[in-house]
Formats: structure tokens, C-alpha cells, sequence
């Protein structure tokens, strides 16, 4: 390791979304830390991305496409490690953004608590407008019941070492990055979270065809807003605020009653070391890999032989 490699290495993976890695990208340039590379890698795209992201004309930016499709995130992470340079590894999905404190918050997270891995709060952009919060956990540190977007962490170079690579997602039920943070949590690594909002999560699972008709509206609406807006987080967490509020004096029995056995059944699935999306997983679709097979049939991508 030089001193002149980067403190941090960010890896995006990607797939044929060329229109909305803009905003991705250029909420990355407003870091207010700045000792950083980005290696955005593409699963074998065939659009315009290399020209995307060689426009941008910076020379802490990379851009790889792998030769063969995966088809999910565990081939383009896999890869952008072994070209990371920096001691700490930071994960942007394509279709998110971060706010400008977003490295800055992590950094200080990690450094002052000595932790493994730190994890911040994200806000999720769901298309039907009842937005929430990622990674919010009671004890300050991870939970296999709780997500924690991929987009939310930080780690030192050596966990992923000691971890592993993400797992294809036909080897597990989970999906891959919950896949790899409950393996870490099972080895017992420090996994802290920095109770602060720094990223917006806008996931293209729940958003149909959003691949196949090229969307891309949503992440330039959500970047203007936080480029212009001096009070969007205010606004963004007094929406979820009001709905949490609502949720708690729903007098509607069954919502409660479902609540309480849910946490029931995850909480006897933990004691029986199986994470709670994993068990959800196998009763739905039975099989592992059905839940991003799923997820990529909603939008609008083709099988995986």
C-alpha cells in the first residue's frame, strides 16, 4: 500500500442503467471527503456506460465490464475488490445516492469506535410513497432481522479477506449482501451503526419493468432535490415520523397481532441459526436464488440460464 493510493475504495456495480449512474456518480463527486477512488463495474453492459463514465473525465474514476453476465451483485463486487487499492471498501448500488457527509460520517464512525464494519441510516425511496428507514437498529449494531443496504457500509479491506466474496445468489436463499453480512456476523466481527442519514436508497426491485423502460426520472427527481433542497432530510424523515406515528395507534387488531408473531418466528429462527430472510425466503419460493430471480423477472430482465 502507497501513499499515493486512495484511503477509500467505492465499488459500484452496474448493468445496463447508463441513464441514472449520472446521478450516482455525481453524488459521489460532492463528497466532502475526498480521498477516494470509484471503480464502477459493469456486468457485462451493453449500453453506453463506459461512455457515461469516462465523460465524467476524473482520474479517481474506473470503469470495468466483466466478460460474462451474473446477472446480480456478487460478480461485479467480487471483481471491483480485487482492483480496489484503498484500506477501506465502500459499496454505491447504481440506482442510489449518497449525501456529501455520507464518507466523512463513516469514517469517523469506524475509526472512533474500532469497529469492523459500520453501517449508517438510509432513506428508502418506495415507488408507492410510504417511504422508510434503512438500517435503523435498537442495539446500535447489526441484527440479521434488520437490512442494511450494501450502500450503507464501510469496512476495513481486511474483513472482506477474513469473510470472503459475496456468494452467487444460487447459493444462498438470502439475498447476496445479507448473505455476506450474516457470515460476518456469524464470525462475531464488530458491526456498528452511525445513527445518521447519509444515503437515499431507490431499489429497482420493486419497481416493474424499471430495466426494461430504461427509468430513470425518480433518481434525477431525488438528486435535484438534494442538490437544491436545504431541508430535504427534514422533510424526508417527517414523512416516515407521521407514518411510524400512524402505524403505532393503527386500532386495527390484526396488523398488531401479525407484528408480534412475526417477531415471534424470527427471533426462534435466530436461535436456530437461520437468519429470518432466509427462512422467508425458503417458504416462498422453495429454492435458492427464487428471490432475486423474482425481483428480476419484476424488472423487466430475462432469466438466467
Amino acid at each position: 500500500m502507497t501513499s499515493n493510493n486512495p484511503l477509500v475504495s467505492i465499488i459500484t456495480a452496474t448493468y445496463n442503467r447508463s441513464n441514472i449512474l449520472p446521478y450516482t456518480i455525481a453524488s459521489v463527486l460532492r463528497s466532502t471527503f475526498e480521498d477516494w477512488e470509484l471503480l464502477v463495474v459493469g456486468d457485462a453492459c451493453t449500453d453506453d456506460t463506459e461512455q457515461v463514465v469516462s465523460a465524467f473525465n476524473d482520474p479517481r474514476i474506473r470503469f470495468f465490464n466483466l466478460a460474462q453476465n451474473v446477472g446480480e451483485q456478487s460478480g461485479p463486487n467480487n471483481a471491483g475488490f480485487q482492483y480496489a487499492r484503498g484500506l477501506y471498501i465502500a459499496y454505491l448500488n447504481h440506482d442510489d445516492l449518497w449525501l456529501p457527509d455520507h464518507l466523512a460520517t463513516a469514517l469517523t464512525g469506524i475509526e472512533t469506535t474500532a469497529a469492523d464494519l459500520v453501517f449508517t441510516l438510509g432513506i428508502a425511496i418506495d415507488p408507492r410513497g410510504a417511504h422508510g428507514l434503512l438500517g435503523a437498529t435498537p442495539t446500535g449494531y447489526y441484527e440479521p432481522n434488520i437490512l442494511v443496504a450494501a450502500s450503507l457500509w464501510l469496512l476495513r479491506r481486511q474483513l472482506i479477506e477474513e469473510v470472503g466474496p459475496w456468494r452467487f445468489y444460487r447459493e444462498c436463499y438470502n439475498v447476496p449482501s445479507q448473505d455476506w453480512l450474516y457470515r460476518a456476523w456469524r464470525m462475531k466481527k464488530k458491526m456498528v451503526l452511525i445513527p445518521r442519514v447519509t444515503a437515499i436508497a431507490i431499489p429497482s426491485g420493486g419497481r416493474t419493468n424499471v430495466y426494461a423502460n430504461r427509468e430513470f426520472k425518480e433518481n434525477q427527481y431525488y438528486y435535484e432535490r438534494l442538490v437544491n433542497e436545504g431541508d430535504f432530510l427534514e422533510k424526508e424523515l417527517a414523512k416516515i415520523a407521521s407514518v411510524s406515528v400512524a402505524r403505532t395507534i393503527d386500532l386495527h387488531i390484526w396488523p398488531h397481532f401479525r407484528r408480534v408473531c412475526r417477531n415471534v418466528i424470527y427471533r426462534a429462527s435466530l436461535k436456530c441459526g437461520i437468519p429470518p430472510t432466509v427462512l422467508r425466503n425458503f417458504v416462498w419460493f422453495r429454492r435458492r436464488g427464487g428471490f432475486i430471480d423474482s425481483l428480476r423477472a419484476n424488472r423487466g430482465l430475462s432469466n438466467l440460464r
